[in-house]
């Protein structure tokens, strides 16, 4: 009963927080001071939560409060947040900081941030899928857009927010050399950069894609690559949030036999990140890729490469075929792409050999034309001296006449 009527004040004090988010002015400086749609999303809900355990009711008039008050209400919001770990409570108080910061509101900062949560304890997500755990994963669903979604990320190693911020769509995908695509990840932002698909993951997408069309849906650039599944198949579909996505990753390890040790409120192996820390994990251990560009494909920005380094689209293609074989999952697959590789590898070497031999060939032929062009000038030589002689011979009979 006690939870009961606690959930219904949240509710009341959530709506009147939802009514007041047009005209609060308050919130639009705290809201126009974030960028992306994701951390405004987190922040606000931080925001939110603060002000629900705070029992406030208008973000205006929290602002007014004297500086002891927030100051003891913000450091309630955090013993409530000790038993998660220092990076999620962390967050939590960025999104509360940066709406009284953003309203000139004086607290004590490293006073609340000495009492965040220990930061000495092993982090969630370390841990990377292995090749034959996402294979697993593969087995355990007949769904086309779980298939894809799993190959996806498994191809790109992107962060799970490239799919919804802002919406990847239709018009981000592009076909290139040996069956791939690419992909405009954070297309219209200055982080823009981007990623390929395998064969593999590129054969996946299409049939999702062909799927949706065989369904009726009607697709065009402006479709959302991954979708939500709709009662209309025909209308035009909304996209899939990054919530829904990470559902259906947990879906699939629940039925599956692949081991995730839980660490606080983490597992070592996260539902979307396993798959990024394969691909860099892959990326790095093949040392025949750039690793300056191995960081542009993983998105990182280090050290002055990060900045002053912009290779085109094509060379970073070129640098991540190199790890197609490695990525791949399905090992007939994998098979055939080693059986190409090592087919082009002895195409190659056959033509240095003909190449070789044509220039022996030509070597040859050039050295038997020095040797007739000596002859022929030897010959020529002593010619002109019997010429010569017999022209001297005919001058001494004159003289003697």
């Amino acid at each position: 009963m006690a939870q009961r009527i606690i959930s219904q004040i949240e509710l009341s004090i959530q709506k009147e927080l939802d009514e007041q988010k047009v005209k609060s002015k308050a919130y639009f400086k705290f809201k126009q001071a974030i960028k992306k749609p994701t951390t405004l999303r987190a922040y606000k809900l931080a925001l939110d939560r603060f002000m629900i355990l705070s029992n406030m009711k208008s973000y205006d008039k929290v602002t007014e409060l004297k500086s002891d008050k927030i100051q003891d209400l913000l450091e309630s919001y955090i013993i409530s947040l000790n038993k998660m770990s220092f990076q999620t409570a962390n967050q939590r108080l960025a999104g509360v900081e940066l709406f009284f910061d953003m309203n000139m509101v004086l607290y004590h900062k490293k006073i609340l941030r000495k009492l965040l949560p220990g930061n000495d304890k092993e982090q969630g997500g370390k841990l990377a899928y292995t090749t034959e755990e996402i294979k697993e994963m593969l087995s355990l669903t007949t769904k086309l857009r779980s298939k894809a979604i799993i190959h996806f990320f498994a191809s790109t190693g992107c962060r799970p927010s490239a799919i919804a911020d802002p919406i990847f769509r239709l018009k981000h995908v592009e076909e290139m050399n040996h069956k791939c695509k690419s992909i405009l990840v954070y297309s219209g932002s200055k982080e823009k950069y981007y990623a390929f698909l395998t064969p593999e993951a590129s054969k996946a997408l299409d049939s999702y894609l062909n799927q949706r069309k065989l369904n009726g849906e009607k697709l065009d650039e402006e479709s959302p690559v991954f979708a939500n599944i709709s009662d209309f198949p025909t209308t035009k579909q909304a996209h899939l949030s990054v919530n829904s996505t990470n559902q259906i990753i947990r879906d699939i390890l629940k039925k599956s036999s692949i081991e995730r040790k839980r660490n606080g409120q983490r597992h070592d192996k996260a539902e979307l990140y396993g798959f990024r820390k394969r691909f860099n994990t892959i990326l790095k251990l093949e040392n025949e890729i750039n690793s300056n560009i191995a960081e542009k494909l993983m998105a990182h920005k280090r050290g002055l490469d990060g900045t002053y380094l912009q290779p085109t689209k094509e060379e970073c293609f070129g640098e991540f075929i190199k790890a197609i074989p490695q990525l791949t999952i399905d090992s007939t697959q994998k098979q055939q792409i080693q059986i190409k590789d090592l087919e082009e590898k002895l195409e190659t070497t056959e033509n240095l050999k003909a190449r070789i031999q044509s220039l022996e060939e030509s070597k040859g032929l050039y050295k038997q034309e020095m040797e007739l062009m000596s002859k022929k000038k030897h010959t020529t030589i002593e010619d002109l001296q019997e010429q010569m002689q017999e022209m001297a011979k005919a001058i001494q009979e004159l003289k003697k006449e």
